[in-house]
């Protein structure tokens, strides 16, 4: 008989008569009851095997076994802090106890100043933990339609304009200045940036690789380097260190640090996180015409759908449809001034000369 105590409560172990072992509580401190539970469960496992009918399989159980099989995720860590957060509350629950109101419950009371996207992290978690337990692993036959918290499913998109950019860089300390226009120049996620070896640099390709795996979507990336992507670069060498970006001989471990908050406070830009450097880089290419198509694959987004995001930025491609309509009226206001009824106007922009400027206006000497 595998039983033991922990921390003043009884547990057992069984192994079902499909193989499948089992580890749950008896929730009493009593051996004999807990080898009554023991007995009693092991009876219970037959009777369902030969009835054909599935085992109650606890939140434990469903934690475990997601920990174990999820080992490779990028937020695994982040799995690890909400399960171990949630299991203060569903321990020892089976998973058919489980329900939409208790998981809103328990969010709503314990996580009531926390964001709706944060909520929604939480339950998205819970409702994958359960769509496995229902679709790979056979134990619940349905699951719970747990709430959403975040309205109408609108995606943030925070970005800023080139006066604003300038602004915060003027504010910002030297290494967090190259940090900062190195993702404006290029789009890379934060994690990229930070882990960026001269290895995965080649200046004469003009191309900085990031390999299998170490994208979001596990796929490589090959990303081009313009002028100042390369001069930030430049400024770099000679630094003898493995990693690109360094700070006082030592790789860059945090980016939202005080100085970057401090940073943003100075220059008056509010709601704004390391993040949406990727969303301004992406707006400012839609806003200078750069297709969707174009965008995806420069950014390494795997779907259409996160660059659908940034479409509305650019409307050149649609202006002659627009000019389709042509209203021939008496008062001679069919067209603006110096164009003829039907001709349309010339939409396009301007050559910026912002990349020129933000390094030129910037002080990256020291």
């Amino acid at each position: 008989m595998a039983l033991w105590n922990r921390a003043g409560t009884y547990y057992v172990k069984i192994t079902a008569p499909d193989g499948t072992l089992i580890r749950r509580t008896t929730g009493t401190s009593d051996r004999l009851k807990a080898e009554e539970y023991h007995d009693k469960l092991k009876a219970e496992l037959w009777d369902l095997a030969r009835l054909k009918i599935k085992p109650k399989r606890t939140w434990d159980e469903a934690a475990l076994r997601w920990l174990q099989e999820k080992k490779h995720k990028k937020s695994y860590r982040d799995d690890v802090s909400r399960i171990r957060w949630f299991t203060k509350y569903l321990r020892g629950k089976t998973l058919d106890q489980v329900s939409r109101d208790m998981i809103d419950g328990i969010i709503s009371r314990h996580h009531a100043r926390s964001s709706n996207r944060t909520k929604d992290l939480y339950v998205a978690l819970i409702r994958a933990i359960f769509r496995m337990a229902q679709r790979e692993w056979e134990w619940i036959e349905h699951i719970p339609a747990f709430r959403t918290y975040t309205r109408n499913g609108k995606v943030r998109v925070r970005w800023l304009t080139h006066a604003q950019a300038e602004r915060l860089l003027e504010e910002l300390p030297a290494h967090q200045q190259d940090l900062m226009l190195f993702a404006l120049a290029t789009g890379l996620r934060q994690g990229n940036i930070k882990s960026l070896t001269w290895d995965q640099v080649d200046f004469s390709r003009r191309i900085v690789t990031i390999g299998h795996g170490d994208t979001k979507n596990n796929e490589a990336l090959g990303v081009p380097l313009n002028d100042l992507a390369v001069s930030v670069l430049q400024r770099q060498m000679g630094k003898q260190c493995e990693q690109v970006f360094t700070y006082a001989g030592r790789p860059i471990g945090q980016v939202n640090t005080k100085h970057w908050r401090s940073a943003l406070k100075r220059a008056g830009i509010t709601g704004f996180r390391w993040h949406d450097l990727r969303h301004t880089w992406a707006s400012w290419l839609r806003q200078n015409d750069v297709p969707t198509w174009v965008l995806q694959e420069l950014g390494g987004w795997k779907s259409e759908t996160m660059v659908r995001r940034y479409a509305h930025m650019s409307v050149t491609h649609l202006q002659p449809y627009a000019d389709q309509l042509i209203f021939e009226g008496k008062t001679g206001h069919t067209a603006p001034e110096g164009e003829k009824p039907g001709q349309g106007h010339k939409n396009g922009h301007s050559p910026s000369d912002f990349r020129l400027r933000i390094v030129a206006g910037t002080d990256l000497s020291n």
